[in-house]
């Protein structure tokens, strides 16, 4: 799995750019993408991190392997991590958009954890998304691996805001810039207040 770093002034850009595997984060691809969210929170230079992808689908799961912190890397974070999602955003790539802050999805985006298909069940992953939308409503799209939709992701508090999808790019780059330059120290305060 490639990943896309940039920095834009205070903005850390880290893009999923492997699209031709329909971004699928594998065990190293997990750890690879921690990482690079970790050297971002860790760098002075940088106030926040918008997590996006390239091609028609965000992230077409992951198999994040034992004492991957991937998914649970948000609720110890003192800045803020953005997630922009479109197309399909499947198993580990919700539980991403369950770890960030902000939630951006497209209009028209499919949803699903859909795992349990194929014989598998993430605690991590569930984990992620039970904090979310709660364990209730996360055991129920586990078990029975049915695609949602926006406006459910939208309902149930897994996105936060949904743009027409050829909005998506300016949307997300508003919101995660005035992240980058809110006052740091208010930030971190409010992100260590949850």
């Amino acid at each position: 799995m490639s990943l896309r770093i940039e920095q834009d002034g205070r903005l850390r850009r880290i893009a999923l750019a492997s699209p031709e595997k329909r971004n699928f984060l594998d065990e190293a691809a997990c750890k690879n993408l921690l990482e690079e969210i970790r050297d971002a929170v860790a760098d002075p230079a940088t106030g926040a991190i918008l997590l996006e992808a390239e091609g028609p689908v965000f992230c077409a799961g992951a198999e994040p392997g034992d004492g991957c912190d991937l998914f649970s890397i948000g609720r110890r974070m003192a800045k803020p991590l953005i997630a922009a999602a479109q197309g399909v955003v499947i198993s580990g790539g919700v539980a991403l958009l369950a770890n960030a802050h902000v939630a951006i999805a497209a209009q028209g985006t499919s949803f699903g954890v859909t795992d349990i298909r194929d014989h598998k069940w993430s605690v991590a992953i569930y984990t992620a998304i039970a904090g979310a939308i709660g364990e209730r409503r996360a055991l129920e799209i586990g078990l029975t691996g049915r695609i949602f939709s926006t406006p459910d992701a939208l309902a149930w508090g897994l996105v936060h805001m949904v743009t027409p999808a050829f909005e998506m790019a300016d949307r997300a780059n508003d919101v995660a810039s005035a992240l980058a330059n809110a006052d740091a120290e208010a930030v971190r305060a409010a992100l260590a207040s949850r």
